[in-house]
């Protein structure tokens, strides 16, 4: 059983710091940091205009302020409260800015850069805020199978590491109840991004603690669960590898389905044809019993040759017909899955230390709450001692 809990140590360490922040920020503008207006003007999702609109200026006082010419102090402040975060924000350098590198980005043709900047920025600000969280709550210990050694060359290849995944985390052969408890469970944070657009899909910042994004526009259950476990893949198969190809998209792609149904489930269960045809009825309830798409079915039973591609084709063209694109028939069957963890992390503080971590991450509760969609209850403080997974019901 894993647990969260309330760090002892945290108590003496949370008076001097946010102090010390804020006579650095008015004893010296020497330390103003352009780069992070700009970081939380692009996870604002706020164009230059945007802002200038927003303070009353031209946009070209905007760019001068990202290159690095120090606002007056009234400006400082309006600035800060139009992005979300206290004035400390822009003398701060960024100890852990994000690059293609630490992030698997899904490749997608109809993203824009813009776009991708944003999560991007967002994915940095909340990296920061998760490991000030850290000093205040313990969070499950990462635990990552190593793969290294195994071959990485075929579809059989993928089959085999899942396989031994869930031999590693001892889930067995049968469904997993809830793919945000299980990652979670393993020490991975997974968070929600609001407002942006259906053109992003899911991406991981692979650091000390991996946390998976995921753009909460997408509605559909199994899309979430097969999301998580094409990040899932990414952080198995491809550690130190730049990643948004179609080789490692592909195989990302295969890890998931691999690991959610194993093949030897897969074989055994996946309905019989009704002579020359697909049994929809039967695929629902397969469907519904492996929390998985119609059209990640067809896609693996023709991957392990129980049907040909053609039939596939046709399945997914039948699909289509009836506008099961976004969502599907049986939808609706199937339990919800989202993440917990950070949201208990943040209930489980009391106020004082609530404001102590937003004020050390130098971001309001409201860029919390709209970027990331967690709301922080005024709740008195608990026993030192929760368990996250009361839930844990994930095999």
């Amino acid at each position: 059983m894993k647990y969260l809990q309330l760090n002892s140590s945290a108590e003496v360490k949370k008076t001097t710091k946010t102090k010390v922040v804020k006579m650095q920020l008015f004893d010296s503008l020497t330390q103003y940091r352009g780069d992070r207006v700009k970081l939380a003007r692009l996870a604002k999702g706020m164009s230059g205009e945007d802002v200038a609109n927003a303070l009353g200026v031209t946009k070209q006082f905007i760019s001068k302020l990202e290159r690095g010419y120090p606002p007056a102090d009234a400006m400082l402040s309006q600035l800060a409260n139009v992005l979300g975060v206290y004035d400390s924000f822009f003398f701060t350098p960024r100890p852990h800015p994000l690059d293609g590198e630490h992030c698997h980005f899904r490749s997608k043709r109809s993203r824009t850069q813009t776009l991708a900047n944003t999560v991007m920025a967002r994915a940095e600000i909340l990296d920061e805020f998760i490991r000030r969280l850290e000093v205040e709550v313990e969070f499950p210990v990462l635990d990552l199978p190593d793969v290294s050694e195994l071959p990485l060359q075929s579809p059989s290849d993928i089959e085999r590491i899942a396989e031994e995944c869930r031999r590693y985390w001892t889930l067995g052969l049968g469904p997993i109840n809830s793919m945000s408890n299980f990652v979670e469970s393993i020490g991975i944070v997974i968070a929600h991004v609001s407002d942006v657009d259906d053109r992003i899909d899911a991406f991981t910042v692979n650091n000390v603690r991996p946390i998976i994004i995921r753009n909460n526009a997408k509605k559909s259950i199994c899309r979430y669960r097969s999301d998580i476990g094409h990040e899932l893949g990414h952080l198995v198969l491809h550690e130190g590898v730049i990643t948004g190809d179609k080789v490692t998209e592909n195989q990302a792609d295969h890890f998931s389905s691999a690991f959610m149904i194993p093949r030897v489930s897969f074989i055994n269960e996946f309905p019989k044809m009704r002579g020359s045809h697909l049994d929809w009825n039967a695929l629902e309830d397969f469907k519904v019993r492996w929390k998985i798409s119609l059209r990640m079915s067809l896609y693996r039973a023709c991957l392990l040759g129980l049907i040909t591609p053609e039939k596939m084709r046709t399945g997914f063209i039948h699909l289509n017909s009836k506008g099961f694109v976004s969502t599907e028939k049986g939808d609706d069957r199937i339990t919800g899955d989202s993440p917990g963890m950070m949201q208990q992390a943040i209930s489980m503080l009391d106020d004082h230390s609530w404001e102590a971590v937003l004020e050390d991450a130098m971001i309001k509760p409201e860029f919390v709450r709209d970027n990331f969609g967690i709301n922080r209850p005024i709740v008195p403080q608990a026993d030192n001692l929760v368990s996250i997974y009361k839930y844990k019901n994930f095999g």
